[in-house]
């Protein structure tokens, strides 16, 4: 049996149990949003000290949602790592620029996001969110899972307790209306 589409004439099959053949694909979001030219990676590589703002993100964005995915750290000693999110604190620290996942997309992430920043954990606003102990010579991550969700001025902030020297930190998420 076949059925047909009345508009398009495009067909599929149906099995002898009368059951629609069809094949799906399963992806994460990251790699939906990626393909679409609204994934974004954003990285610092700096020897912060101890209890400083390591990397601080802003969605600027009026009309979408940023969507934290995961963070990944790699410390060369052990480290206590905490996450802050919130909103109202004054950018200040050194410009990173995102990354777009999508290599040919020419998409710009609408955000403010500085390394270096103040000590955001003492800011207005601010809720620890998670501590974490991460291990010396490892990426570790944290898999958010597309939370938190950054709406206009929500801010996330990951502050590195440990002086470890310097310290890879990567946060990628993702833009949806």
């Amino acid at each position: 049996m076949i059925i047909k589409d009345g508009s398009t004439g495009y067909s599929a099959e149906v099995s002898s149990y009368n059951r629609l053949l069809a094949d799906s694909v399963e992806q994460t979001r990251i790699s939906f949003y990626a393909k679409k030219g609204k994934a974004y990676i954003w990285t610092a590589f700096q020897d912060w000290g101890a209890d400083k703002n390591a990397i601080w993100l802003r969605n600027d964005s009026e009309t979408e949602k940023l969507y934290i995915d995961k963070i990944s750290i790699s410390p060369p000693a052990t480290a206590t790592v905490e996450v802050y999110v919130g909103s109202g604190n004054t950018a200040g620290g050194t410009d990173v620029t995102g990354v777009n996942l999508n290599l040919s997309s020419n998409n710009v992430a609408n955000v403010t996001c500085k390394h270096t920043n103040t000590n955001v954990d003492t800011g207005t606003g601010m809720t620890l969110i998670a501590t974490f102990i991460f291990l010396a010579g490892y990426n570790n991550e944290i898999d958010l899972r597309d939370t938190p969700q950054l709406g206009k001025n929500d801010e996330i902030a990951i502050n590195i307790v440990t002086d470890v020297s310097t310290t890879a930190v990567n946060i990628i998420g993702y833009f949806e209306e």
